[in-house]
């Protein structure tokens, strides 16, 4: 009897490592709508992005498909020197509670609202500009 609960107790620890991992210590980009939308299955399981993440693309429409990121360790770098010219919210990030490094959002024309990120820590600093439609800021 106690080697099954030693068992399921074993199983358990391994399925939640499995759904909360950290990943990608090098950091990634993302420069299309594609990549985005694939980001869940290309990276199963992974929540914790150990290194920067920079996003800017002239499709980039949404980051829906992000939703599974509960930290950043690195920078996070939204628009880089070229911009998202689509994107208009950042829906997707609102499970973001930890930014590590630096995060920026500029050249981004259409975005009106960074709410998604309202709950999230900035160990870093903090740019925003050149987001011409942008009118709504987190407290």
């Amino acid at each position: 009897m106690k080697n099954l609960i030693l068992l399921i107790v074993l199983a358990l620890i391994i399925q939640v490592s499995v759904l909360s991992q950290s990943c990608l210590p090098e950091g990634i980009t993302f420069t299309t709508q594609q990549q985005i939308n694939d980001f869940q299955a290309n990276y199963p399981g992974c929540t914790e992005i150990e290194g920067d993440v920079t996003i800017y693309g002239n499709d980039i429409t949404n980051l829906d498909n992000l939703n599974v990121l509960t930290s950043i360790g690195g920078d996070f770098w939204i628009g880089f020197n070229y911009g998202n010219p689509l994107l208009t919210n950042l829906s997707g990030l609102e499970n973001i509670n930890s930014i590590g490094g630096n995060f920026s959002v500029s050249n981004n024309n259409s975005l009106t609202d960074l709410s998604a990120l309202a709950f999230a820590t900035f160990n870093g600093g903090i740019s925003i500009y050149n987001n011409d439609a942008l009118t709504n800021l987190p407290d």
